[in-house]
């Protein structure tokens, strides 16, 4: 069984990762780029480490009509968001996606009190992290474009750590080499514009789901990724994350979790079993020991293909809902019938 520890007060100490595992809260110091990293035998620079360093902030909005994704992605190189929204009552899809080299991009350094932005002309997207708060505050608004809407929004997911509990985890990707991220699921609230229409948040019901990642990704890379948030029949506040990547030891070091009503159960490895020649057909997602046991049936999906030669991104990120079972608190078993969520397959070279 996997526990959660203290966390340690700076991730990096004297070059050299404190400690991974999984840790009861957020850092308060995530000084990624103190450290000794080697690189083909020789100690990475500064300037090196921070190029290496990919960083981004992913939020999930769901509500019983729609589905609203978006990202701000620091890859280094170029700066990449998006924001696309599902009508969940009549399939529609729309996105709007911007991409910069060399623009202004920020991804926030910790979550108690960081700032997290991407600037492009007629596309706005900033995220004020404020745990010390218990709230992250996204604000969009971006202009009409080739038939698209305009989008307004001021939304609070409400991660108050009294009542939530994150997964805050760092993986050992290869000798001092460190996976790092914060998942969380949480109520929100606030309003969004499409156009006129205002679709306005409720914490009772809407849920948000939060994903930050820094880490020195190998140059080859992939992941499988799967998440959901919602309320099963008798009310309970049910959430899951699983993912399944390069980290070799994943039984021990993964980021594989529920939760229900804000208590996060850790899990062992989890296996994904898709068609990857038709990401519409039904996932099965499932754990080796029990702990999950899921069908994903998507409804739509976001696909992003980037192909420069040495920098490749094949992204797809199809959504729908999940149902099966999932260990709970206490050694318990929640039924899964159907909440909103996503999944992801990425190969890349970055």
């Amino acid at each position: 069984m996997r526990d959660r520890k203290p966390t340690p007060p700076r991730m990096i100490v004297d070059g050299q990762v404190a400690e991974y595992g999984a840790f009861v809260e957020p850092f308060r110091e995530v000084n990624l780029l103190d450290i000794d990293l080697v690189m083909r035998g020789r100690h990475a620079p500064r300037m090196v480490r921070d190029f290496r360093l990919k960083e981004w902030e992913h939020f999930g909005i769901i509500t019983d009509e729609y589905y609203f994704g978006m990202v701000i992605f620091d890859a280094k190189f170029m700066g990449t968001s998006f924001f696309y929204a599902y009508d969940r009552k009549t399939g529609e899809f729309f996105e709007h996606e911007r991409t910069s080299v060399g623009g202004p991009v920020r991804v926030s350094r910790e979550l108690w009190h960081g700032e997290c932005y991407f600037r492009h002309y007629g596309y706005n997207m900033e995220f004020e992290n404020r745990l010390d708060s218990g709230l992250h505050r996204l604000r969009v608004d971006i202009a009409a474009k080739k038939g698209k809407p305009p989008i307004n929004a001021e939304i609070y997911m409400l991660e108050n750590l009294e009542r939530l509990e994150p997964l805050v985890v760092v993986s050992p990707i290869s000798d001092n080499r460190p996976l790092f991220t914060h998942k969380a699921a949480a109520p929100v609230e606030g309003r969004i514009m499409i156009g006129d229409k205002e679709i306005r948040l409720h914490p009772e019901k809407d849920v948000a789901l939060m994903d930050v990642q820094k880490t020195f990704y190998p140059y080859r890379t992939f992941w499988n990724w799967a998440t959901f948030g919602g309320h099963d029949e008798f009310g309970s506040f049910i959430a899951m994350n699983a993912c399944q990547n390069f980290i070799t030891d994943d039984a021990v070091y993964n980021e594989n979790c529920t939760w229900v009503d804000g208590k996060i159960t850790l899990l062992g490895s989890v296996k994904f079993e898709f068609d990857k020649g038709d990401l519409m057909k039904p996932w099965k997602i499932y754990a080796p020991d029990g702990g999950l046991d899921l069908t994903f049936k998507p409804q739509g999906k976001r696909v992003g293909r980037v192909n420069l030669g040495v920098v490749m991104s094949d992204f797809n990120q199809p959504f729908g809902t999940f149902s099966g079972t999932m260990a709970g608190p206490g050694g318990s078993t929640v039924e899964v019938d159907a909440p909103f969520g996503l999944c992801e397959w990425h190969l890349a070279r970055f």
